[in-house]
């Protein structure tokens, strides 16, 4: 973005100055001056201005809206932290295109590095798209699983464990059980739930991978706000990880990865207490 600076209104409080994350705003004979060269359009040296001295000339689409007079208090926010469950069990009834957009509209304003705002989505409603994902992902495991118990051919297992993809021991050792449940027709990825969101981003972005778990999770404490349930579920995104050409069946741009896919819908089960986590682990010094 590129600003102008109103000289009538500016009071030189210089908290523009300070704001600024990449010291575009300087003071320069008794004037602000903003540079666009390595702006990040964080818009911040607007948005702290006491004044209103300083506005956009670029875009002219740019809308900064007014800080919220109600928020989440801090003990309303943590009590969403703590109810929010992945929900397995789902209700078969869609969601509207309105639902879905409010749920990603939460993830439009999580924070990203260097302010890329790099996260994409795919949105599958309908249902064979849904079910054209889950039997390509369950392909992709059934061979992992035939792969791990072949122990006489441990270059397959290592096909499967090298490159994009790879998994934590602990989801590997699920696998098999994983293929067994979809084979007797229990829907272990999805849950049958009537939306699926599938986050990405171009790779050449500032850690891609943060922007998109901090959108997962601001998609799912939205959704707990909104009475529903979600559930981000790695095997789907760990395969297409691994499958590109999956990635383009399903529209995903080549130069691009995913790094999410949450199912969502409203629950079909109801979580009566907040199960115990462990003990937080924290030095100081």
């Amino acid at each position: 973005m590129r600003f102008d600076v109103d000289r009538d209104k500016c009071t030189l409080c210089r908290a523009c100055i300070s704001t600024c994350p990449t010291d575009m705003v300087r003071e320069k004979r008794g004037a602000i001056k903003i540079s666009w060269v390595a702006c990040i359009d964080c818009g911040h040296c607007m948005a702290i201005c006491p004044e209103g001295a300083i506005s956009v000339r670029e875009p002219e689409d740019a809308q900064f809206l007014p800080a919220p007079e109600k928020t989440a208090c801090a003990e309303g926010l943590l009590g969403r932290l703590q109810q929010r469950r992945t929900v397995r069990q789902f209700l078969p009834e869609p969601l509207s295109r309105e639902t879905i957009e409010q749920l990603i509209e939460a993830a439009r304003w999580v924070p990203t590095a260097a302010n890329c705002q790099c996260q994409e989505f795919l949105v599958l409603t309908d249902e064979t798209a849904r079910r054209e994902l889950l039997d390509a992902v369950v392909d992709f495991y059934r061979g992992y699983a035939e792969a791990l118990a072949d122990r006489d051919h441990p270059e397959r297992l290592e096909q499967f464990q090298s490159g994009e993809g790879a998994m934590h021991e602990h989801i590997l050792a699920a696998v098999p059980a994983f293929v067994k449940n979809i084979d007797a027709g229990r829907d272990r990825l999805f849950f049958g739930a009537p939306a699926v969101i599938v986050i990405h981003a171009a790779r050449d972005e500032v850690l891609p991978e943060t922007a998109c778990a901090y959108a997962s999770l601001a998609i799912s404490l939205m959704a707990e706000a909104m009475g529903l349930g979600t559930c981000i579920t790695a095997y789907a995104s760990l395969a297409l990880q691994a499958l590109p050409e999956l990635r383009a069946q399903i529209g995903i741009p080549e130069g691009n990865q995913v790094h999410a896919v949450i199912a969502a819908g409203n629950p079909a089960e109801n979580f009566r207490l907040i199960p115990a986590r462990r003990p937080v682990r924290t030095e100081w010094r």
